[in-house]
């Protein structure tokens, strides 16, 4: 009933572990907010014009971050994230617990209890695995998949175990950081991604951002976003600013 927290302790005491010789070289936080036009995940729409704070302890190898995400509108959607990551070189290991209270149409399967971890619980577990080839070739190929949560269904309403597979390319022009990349969904993953079909691209994006330096250590940015969902026929196009401390 309560695996989720049994999942994210033990990864955490694990992380913590592997990594206690971190705390001689010191441990690091920093935090920020974006100021986003639309909330758009994985090809997604999920909300409009958004608030998205973010704070992230680094120790060494590991880091732990939360993140969310609440929209100007008042629609009532609202979304906090915490993920620890340990990275092993050019491969990042990750576990997150994703907060999502649904939308209008899941009032009556997902709860919006934060403290709810039954079958309707608002929380989605997932793992995931990051591995950037090198930094002589800086692709990055990323695998996620949804190990506990209500809206993790497939057509049927048998647990699904939500998977998104992408790779991404980062590359820079006249000093804008850019990146560009693909992501698809392996088999039936409707109650999480909204499409009744087994294989299909989700995701075909381009981003552009710059950020500047200022005060001494507060990051000011602006970024854009152009993606398309083959899958949903439809097209996003965003931007945003970005603060960091």
């Amino acid at each position: 009933m309560k695996r989720w927290i049994v999942i994210l302790m033990t990864a955490l005491a694990v992380f913590l572990a592997a990594d206690l010789c971190a705390r001689e070289r010191g441990v690091k936080f920093s935090g920020g907010t974006d100021v986003v036009s639309g909330y758009i995940w994985r090809g997604v729409w999920e909300a409009g014009a958004s608030l998205q704070p973010t704070l992230t302890m680094v120790a060494g190898n590991f880091s732990a971050t939360a993140w969310g995400s609440v929209d100007f509108a008042a629609t009532s959607y609202k979304e906090m994230d915490l993920t620890l990551a340990y990275a092993l070189g050019p491969v990042t290991f990750s576990l997150a617990d994703l907060y999502w209270e649904g939308g209008a149409g899941d009032r009556g399967t997902v709860s919006r209890s934060y403290f709810r971890f039954g079958a309707d619980s608002p929380h989605r577990v997932e793992a995931g695995i990051t591995w950037r080839i090198s930094e002589r070739v800086p692709l990055t190929l990323a695998w996620n998949t949804v190990l506990f949560g209500a809206a993790d269904v497939n057509v049927r309403g048998e647990r699904a175990y939500a998977t998104y597979a992408e790779a991404s390319y980062p590359f820079a022009v006249k000093g804008v950081e850019m990146k560009a990349g693909i992501g698809i969904v392996p088999w039936n993953a409707v109650g999480t991604y909204g499409i009744d079909r087994d294989f299909y691209i989700q995701n075909i994006f381009l981003n552009a951002g710059k950020s500047w330096t200022v005060l001494g250590s507060l990051q000011l940015g602006i970024f854009t976003s152009l993606g398309w969902n083959p899958a949903a026929e439809d097209v996003n196009f965003v931007g945003g600013f970005s603060f960091r401390m």
